[in-house]
């Protein structure tokens, strides 16, 4: 009777863990290419290395062994393609970003290539959009056989007179010019307005959301991120600004409560393409600004890609071969 009374209530606590189980929530999915590391200031200068860094094969392996999952390769195709129709990119720039492609997947690394400062179109969009769609038959042709791991980024930044009416009548293009040759593969695109957190407002969203990944990128307050900014007129005014007050993280978490919130409503995920603060901001505020947004994403379920590997806002530092203290708010101490 006693061995009986035993297996009854075995049988109970089992039923009890069971259902348990069955009741948690189901766990959050791992954002999409994330935690990632643009390699900026190479590939998307007009020449590579004429902004002081190139693009090394060493650095894929260091970055993948670092904790990041995946790349980002900003590259300025329209200055190494012909101005006249077809727009043929040159076949030894090309093989270049492949090269640089090919070294991320070696290192396992999840694989973002976008089209970066294409300057032209954003003053005279008119003039330059088939230009564009142009370059994408090129690209996704060329890599159309790479696997699902290298995602397509159609353009960084729209700003200027490419701006949100013009941007939602161009973008459908760009797709459907890439989905000839890559109709599964994963595309990433933004609003105009320098794809801004709050341009998403105006963004229209297309009917088809498959393979698609909808980015913003955030650098507010910009006078604190880009103090000093030798790009931006006045910045040297900003410098001496400082980042952690109270009032500085409500903002974060009020934009990042607004990118969820979005995201939600159109059943897509977002991913923070750039973030980050310019070195000539002090060391203290910029870890606790780059840690607080990239927590922020990560509560939100937003992937994240900062801005940027060896450069000025870079956390690695390529002539000691190291990373630098900042590297530490990005990818904590286990």
């Amino acid at each position: 009777m006693r061995a009986l009374l035993w297996v009854v209530m075995i049988g109970i606590l089992c039923l009890s863990v069971s259902s348990t189980a069955a009741q948690e929530p189901p766990a959050k999915p791992q954002a999409l290419f994330s935690p990632c590391i643009n390699l900026g200031n190479m590939l998307e200068a007009p020449n590579e290395g004429e902004w002081g860094v190139r693009v090394e094969e060493s650095y894929l392996p260091t970055i993948a062994a670092a904790g990041f999952k995946a790349v980002r390769i900003p590259v300025r195709w329209s200055a190494h393609a012909a101005a006249e129709a077809p727009y043929t990119i040159d076949a030894a720039f090309l093989a270049r970003v492949r090269q640089v492609v090919d070294w991320a997947l070696a290192a396992e690394l999840e694989v973002v290539l976008n089209v970066h400062h294409y300057e032209e179109i954003m003053t005279q969009p008119q003039d330059h959009v088939t230009r564009l769609i142009a370059l994408w038959e090129q690209i996704g042709a060329h890599f159309a056989d790479y696997p699902p791991t290298l995602a397509f980024e159609l353009l960084n930044e729209p700003n200027n007179r490419l701006d949100s009416t013009i941007w939602n009548v161009t973008y459908p293009k760009l797709i459907a010019a890439v989905r000839q040759s890559n109709p599964t593969r994963t595309l990433i695109i933004g609003g105009a307005e320098w794809n801004g957190l709050y341009a998403l407002r105006r963004f229209s969203m297309p009917v088809e959301r498959d393979n698609l990944i909808i980015t913003f990128h955030y650098y507010e307050p910009f006078q604190f991120t880009h103090q000093g900014a030798e790009w931006v007129n006045g910045a040297d005014a900003w410098l001496g600004q400082r980042w952690g007050t109270d009032d500085h993280y409500s903002a974060i978490a009020r934009d990042f409560t607004f990118a969820a919130e979005w995201s939600a409503r159109y059943g897509v995920p977002l991913w923070l393409g750039e973030f980050g603060a310019y070195e000539k901001a002090d060391l203290p505020s910029r870890q606790l600004y780059t840690q607080a947004v990239r927590e922020a994403a990560e509560r939100n379920g937003i992937g994240w890609c900062y801005w940027e590997f060896a450069s000025g806002f870079g956390i690695y530092d390529p002539v000691a071969k190291q990373f630098k203290p900042l590297f530490e708010a990005l990818i904590p101490p286990q």
